[in-house]
């Protein structure tokens, strides 16, 4: 068994036994040879693994830069799919990784608010997920994570309907229609899946 499916295994047994899961809208998931994008709010260190377990298949995701000092550390979470991002600054490294996997047919995950929210609110998405989504030809599958990590308290992750962005494949998009794309339809859709106001 890969690396990935015994994380997989144990990630869903730590989160049913502690917590009240529960995974809406699963019907919701393209096929795994679609091409897409998953955004999701952003709450704690649990949401990569969170998000994993809801996905049929094996996904991978940008983390913050810090994660991978520990080289022990960072080897494991690379080998379970994650890759680094700069964060606070303009990291074109890692948004053309993330073009590359999405088009060579990996699903990855990107936290538009670009840090953990803060007292309850979203913060301002960042243009970063919809500009790889627009570039690789993939399409937005948005989730909300709602409730908190305290033990036996109800998790709900809801998978939306995807969000087609075909319209802007193969044609040079710019920063005001990122920004739009990213605050005036992807960002208000995770905040209602996830009852997290913006």
């Amino acid at each position: 068994m890969a690396l990935y499916d015994v994380g997989r295994v144990v990630v869903n047994i730590f989160f049913r036994t502690f917590f009240r899961l529960k995974i809406e809208g699963k019907e919701n998931i393209p096929d795994e040879s679609e091409r897409f994008i998953i955004c999701a709010n952003h709450r704690g260190y649990f949401d990569p693994p969170l998000v994993g377990i809801a996905m049929p298949f094996q996904i991978g995701f940008m983390a913050k830069e810090e994660l991978f000092r520990n080289k022990a550390f960072g080897a494991l979470i690379r080998k379970l799919g994650a890759f680094p991002i700069r964060r606070g600054k303009s990291d074109f490294g890692a948004l053309r990784s993330a073009i590359k996997m999405s088009e060579s047919g990996k699903h990855i995950v990107i936290f538009p608010e670009g840090g953990r929210s803060h007292e309850n609110r979203l913060r301002k998405g960042k243009t970063g997920a919809v500009m790889v989504a627009v570039k690789a030809g993939a399409d937005i599958l948005p989730i909300g994570l709602e409730g908190t990590y305290r033990p036996f308290t109800r998790i709900t992750i809801h998978i939306g309907e995807p969000i087609r962005l075909d319209e802007y494949f193969g044609r040079k998009t710019n920063s005001d229609e990122l920004k739009e794309l990213t605050e005036n339809v992807i960002m208000p859709r995770i905040s209602e899946l996830s009852g997290v106001p913006m």
